[in-house]
């Protein structure tokens, strides 16, 4: 299946409705992951399950911000690990992200970490599950309406319960495209 723009735009939409969320609303991440059955563990949580203090303290401490969040198969079971010493905002859009990849239906190739310890990625499934996510998050036709509506990144993240910086990465083209109809606007009525 070739994965589109509209494709995504639209599988985000019925996802959110899925939930009863509109457009204009904040999506729980989280409340998405229990509708797919996604169990959501912490990395220390992982403690209970046999990883070791070393493994937990490098993630939780010495190493925060080399991971975020991964999805990981079990059998044919998914579920998504998170690092829990990041914002909390930082922290959907990671859950976002990792739901991205599953809504998708991208599969596993193989290893997660590199010979390098580096995780290993494709980046067209990132692209895919980057875009799928900020319409989870801040769909296009909220984003648009924002930037109609003159909003800052600041009132679009407490909106929607994202960071500033993922606001303003949604808010990119919008605002572009709310600008121009302002110009053509302002140019039509200077001249009529």
């Amino acid at each position: 299946m070739r994965v589109t723009l509209k494709y995504m735009q639209e599988l985000a939409r019925d996802e959110r409705a899925s939930l009863g969320v509109g457009d204009h609303e904040a999506l729980d991440p989280y409340a998405l992951c229990e509708e797919h059955g996604v169990r959501v563990y912490t990395v220390e949580s992982l403690q209970s399950f046999g990883a070791s203090s070393e493994a937990i303290l490098h993630f939780t401490s010495l190493s925060t911000a080399t991971w975020s969040a991964a999805l990981v198969p079990i059998g044919s079971a998914r579920i998504i690990i998170e690092n829990e010493t990041h914002a909390p905002v930082r922290r959907r859009s990671s859950i976002a992200h990792e739901l991205g990849h599953l809504l998708l239906e991208h599969e596993f190739n193989g290893a997660l970490l590199g010979e390098d310890h580096k995780r290993q990625f494709d980046p067209t499934k990132e692209k895919q599950a980057t875009y799928l996510s900020g319409e989870l998050l801040v769909p296009e036709a909220a984003a648009r309406r924002a930037a109609y509506n003159g909003w800052d990144n600041q009132r679009v993240a407490q909106a929607f319960n994202v960071s500033t910086q993922f606001a303003q990465m949604q808010m990119k083209g919008p605002r572009v495209m709310a600008a121009r109809a302002a110009k053509k606007y302002a140019t039509a009525r200077v001249g009529g």
